[in-house]
């Protein structure tokens, strides 16, 4: 054999100069690659210069945030203290005053003439030496009966919040409130109480600029006040302000009025906050910014203000100087980039020598990879084999020409532009890549390893590779050099043997063999996933007379039919297999663990499969119709063995053809009889509701121990063979069926209808009666007006409705829940949250909920005497739905214990055995008649 080494061996070195293997020469023109490293290095020092300001930058404005929000933080610290001590002072002036029985006999006598004659010089001093600017005294009724500071004024009644709540809570009380002249007020307001009885109040107040000034002096913050002016009258502030000596413009800010200022410099501040950020201030309230003003850069804030009553009811802006942490953050900055600089030059020149040693290396390496170039290429010069090398990234580096015989492709297409998993087909493209890389990271060899590869022309093509890691002196993997060897025909020609060896040859499905095989498997899958699986037999009936009558040729397309019919009713997973003759197996996966749900699951497959087998089939143009008899097993793990699971589907099968043919049997009995009665059960109850079989029994709930103020209406089943039946056995099944709709309404109607009838009876006439809703039927879109209109036709009392609703209910739409709630309640239906505690119930959701009433779970209550916990749950509740302003009730109580427990807590409303069982309508009224006659006694 003859090669032209002339045109063999002339290679291009990586693009780098010519290597001629036939004089020994080496004409290396390289590239310059150590200035391109250079550059790259000059941009990545240049980058993270960039990044180290920007990172520097934001650390500053971390700085100063973490500075302003101490500085904030110790402001509002300050506000409160100094606030809480003046109120103090203020308390303790008023001890003696209050304690004067002068005082208390002029309160009583309302005698406002001798209260000002002694007291006008009092307030005198305290308005000079404590700048006090308040005084009054109110009789019991909160009736002003002298303004100290304003004599001529008194006779109307002060409906302020800190005169309210010490009316409500009879003891001193101090905050902060709009004044009438539109200004902060700091007012504490003490009962008088002569003997134990009640005789007035003493008030007194003053401005709070004192505070701010305080405030002012130990911050060194420029501080000012604002109000929101909806709490503003504009003539009463402006006649404040001028009493005060401040300047009152009005139309100086558009939402707010400025009451205070520690500095006219502020005034230049409300116009930049006005310019640069109107809409934040507006909007979020949390405004930190930094502007620049008198040649000083200001950090400028702004604190929500508060009154007594919890109100937001103005803003404090806090101007602080932060010049001097900028200057001193900058030259700190300044010192470490000098530093920096140095550093990094130092490391720049390390670099360049090291980069510079390897690019000599690198072009040495060159030069001895491609010397082994004729060796590789001998070798597969004349063969369905190419010989090919890759980089540890798996990129080609090295393809022989013999890779054009075998996959189309040039060696330069694919040296430097492909990877070697990028001729593998898409599908399993990723599980080869990482199986591949795994065997790279442990230096692995492949020996005969087969896999599927696609050519330049987009045929599939099988390789053998063979392959062995290239590493360096070290160790360090460099790449796999190796060789891929054409074994298509011997690929096909063993699948081929597969397919007849695995599949049915009428059908294509899987036959008997592949069948047990998947069967072993779905068996292994549901011990490790704990859910069942079914078998279904499938048994075609009549099949034997279509073959006699019409043939077999016939008889195959009708199998053929069939198996495509069965394979369209099932899930990718799930397996189809032609057991023999007429007979189809099916094995479902991944079913449900509980095993009534996956009995449903496999007989919802089964009549899929009957009712698409029972379609008419055109055999050789003429129409036939025919059916299955199908027998259904469950499995779960290795209880049974395949021949059992085999036996069991062939039983069923069986059971069905008894049966009459074209049907399905399970063969479990019990399973098979459980779901005849669901399905019995469905009947009997779409025909309960046909023909009006249910009524209302009602539970009483239990005011103390005998004030009957409502009942809570369940509904109960006159089965016509059963007698009553529980609805714990079929509200589950209305629920799953849809029929809870029908059954709900009616209940709701019945409901409506009694407490029609009781609104004329005196003694039942103020009775709430409570309906429980279900998800379902609060869901209906127009389940408000479905209420509504019961409600307008019964003539029932709205107020006198109660409506209990779970707690899962707030996990589907809330923002809709909370909607149809709103409108049910202003028609004046009141609401219980039922099983309080037992769900999704959360403080967020609770305070957007227009509730009425939380209902204790009985499961608390069951063990409330003996469990801590679930004493404490109890408890809990029962603080919450007071903090919230809730009534609250207990369900389930069944002794005294739990009812003096319980009342012991705070909850004084029950319902349980203890007091009644649910009861029939007359019982029911005969129980309200004589506790309404205990009560009487």
């Amino acid at each position: 054999m003859k090669i032209d080494f002339q045109k063999l061996y002339k290679k291009k070195v990586a693009g780098k100069g010519t290597f001629n293997m036939l004089n020994g020469t080496v004409d290396f023109s390289p590239r310059p690659i150590l200035q391109r490293l250079m550059i790259a290095l000059s941009v990545m020092v240049a980058i993270l210069a960039l990044g180290t300001g920007i990172l520097l930058l934001k650390q500053y404005q971390h700085y100063i945030n973490d500075m302003t929000e101490i500085h904030i933080d110790e402001i509002n610290s300050n506000y409160h203290v100094i606030s809480d001590e003046q109120a103090l002072g203020m308390a303790t002036a008023l001890q003696p005053i209050v304690a004067n029985p002068a005082v208390k006999e002029a309160l009583k006598e309302r005698d406002s003439q001798r209260l000002l004659n002694d007291w006008r010089d009092v307030f005198a001093r305290m308005k000079k030496e404590n700048k006090i600017t308040h005084f009054y005294f109110l009789d019991k009724n909160r009736v002003c009966l002298l303004r100290v500071h304003k004599p001529d004024k008194k006779g109307d009644i002060i409906n302020r919040f800190t005169a309210l709540k010490a009316e409500w809570q009879h003891k001193t009380v101090s905050g902060i409130e709009i004044g009438p002249l539109g200004t902060f007020t700091l007012r504490v307001v003490e009962p008088v109480f002569d003997k134990g009885e009640l005789v007035g109040y003493v008030e007194l107040g003053k401005e709070i600029e004192d505070i701010l000034q305080t405030l002012h002096a130990k911050s060194g913050n420029e501080i000012a006040v604002v109000i929101r002016k909806e709490y503003l009258k504009r003539q009463a502030w402006e006649e404040g302000m001028k009493m005060l000596g401040r300047p009152a413009d009005w139309n100086q800010l558009p939402d707010e009025a400025v009451i205070y200022t520690s500095s006219s410099h502020l005034y230049n501040v409300f116009g930049l906050m006005e310019e640069h950020h109107v809409q934040e201030r507006l909007n979020g309230r949390d405004i930190n910014h930094q502007i620049f003003n008198r040649g000083k850069e200001w950090r400028v804030s702004i604190l929500p203000i508060q009154d007594v009553s919890g109100k937001e009811v103005g803003d404090m802006i806090i101007m602080n100087d932060i010049s001097t942490e900028r200057n001193e953050f900058f030259h700190f900055v300044l010192a470490n980039a000098l530093i920096g600089i140095v550093l990094t030059g130092l490391v720049i020149v390390f670099i360049f020598f090291l980069l510079r040693r390897t690019d000599r290396n690198i072009r040495m390496q060159q030069q001895n990879l491609h010397e082994s170039e004729e060796r590789f290429e001998q070798l597969n010069a004349h063969s369905r084999t190419f010989i090919w090398e890759v980089d540890a990234t798996g990129l080609y580096t090295y393809v022989s020409n013999g890779v054009s015989i075998v996959l189309g492709y040039r060696p330069e297409e694919l040296i430097g532009h492909k990877y070697f998993y990028d001729l593998h087909p898409h599908e399993g493209r990723e599980a080869f890549k990482t199986a591949a890389f795994d065997t790279f990271k442990r230096h692995e060899s492949f020996e005969h390893l087969q896999t599927p590869a696609v050519s330049s022309t987009g045929e599939s093509v099988w390789l053998s590779t063979n392959a062995i890691a290239m590493v360096d002196s070290e160790g360090n993997l460099i790449g796999y050099r190796g060789s891929d060897t054409d074994v298509t025909r011997s690929k096909q020609a063993e699948e081929q043997i597969g397919v007849l060896a695995f599949s049915d040859q009428l059908t294509g499905l899987p036959n008997r063999r592949l069948l047990m095989d998947r069967l072993r498997q779905a068996i292994a899958g549901t011990s490790r996933s704990g859910s069942y699986g079914a078998l279904l037999f499938i048994d075609l009936d009549n099949f034997k007379t279509l073959n006699d009558t019409l043939g077999h040729d016939t008889g195959d397309i009708l199998l053929k039919e069939a198996a495509r019919r069965i394979s369209g009713c099932v899930r990718e997973g799930d397996s189809v297999a032609r057991f023999g003759g007429d007979e189809f197996v099916v094995i479902l996966v991944g079913l449900s663990q509980i095993k009534t749900e996956a009995a449903t699951a496999g007989e919802t497959v089964g009549e899929k499969i009957l009712t698409s087998l029972n379609s008419t089939y055109l055999l050789n143009g003429i129409g036939h119709r025919s059916s299955a008899s199908i027998g259904v097993t469950l499995f779960q793990g290795d209880e049974s063995s395949i021949d059992e699971l085999m036996k069991q589907a062939d039983l069923a099968m069986y059971k069905a053809k008894e049966a009459g043919r074209n049907g399905l049997s399970f063969f479990d009995p019990e399973m098979e009889f459980t779901l005849k009665e669901r399905a019995k059960l469905e009947e009997d109850l779409r025909k309960g509701i046909d023909e009006n079989q249910f009524l209302l029994y009602y539970q009483p709930q239990i005011m103390d121990e005998c004030i009957v103020t409502g009942c809570e209406a369940l509904i109960r089943w006159r089965h016509p063979q059963r007698g009553i039946v529980s609805p714990l056995e079929f509200i589950p099944v209305a629920e799953a069926t849809g029929l809870i709709l029908p059954l709900g309404q009616w209940i709701l109607k019945s409901a409506c209808d009694q407490l029609a009838r009781w609104s004329d009876d005196p003694h039942t006439n103020r009775l709430m009666v409570a309906v429980n809703v279900s998800v379902r039927q609060f869901s209906q879109n127009d389940f408000v007006e479905q209420v509504l209109a019961i409600i307008e036709t019964s003539g029932a009392n709205p107020k006198r409705l109660k409506f209990e609703l779970t707690e899962s209910l707030l996990v589907h739409d809330f923002e809709n829940v909370v909607e149809k709630m709103a409108r049910l309640k202003a028609a004046g239906i009141s609401f219980s949250l039922d099983d309080f505690g037992t769900g999704y119930s959360s403080l967020s959701y609770l305070k957007r909920l227009p509730l009425d009433q939380l209902k204790i779970d009985q499961s608390f209550v069951r063990d409330i005497l003996i469990d801590t916990n679930d004493a404490i749950l109890c408890r809990s509740t029962i603080a919450l739905a007071e903090s919230m302003g809730l009534r609250v009730i207990a369900e389930g109580v069944e002794s005294a214990e739990q009812r003096n427990a319980l009342a012991g807590m705070g909850c004084y409303a029950f319902q349980g055995y203890w007091f009644s069982r649910p009861l029939p309508i007359e019982e029911f009224e005969t129980y309200v008649m004589t506790m309404s006659a205990k009560k009487e006694v």
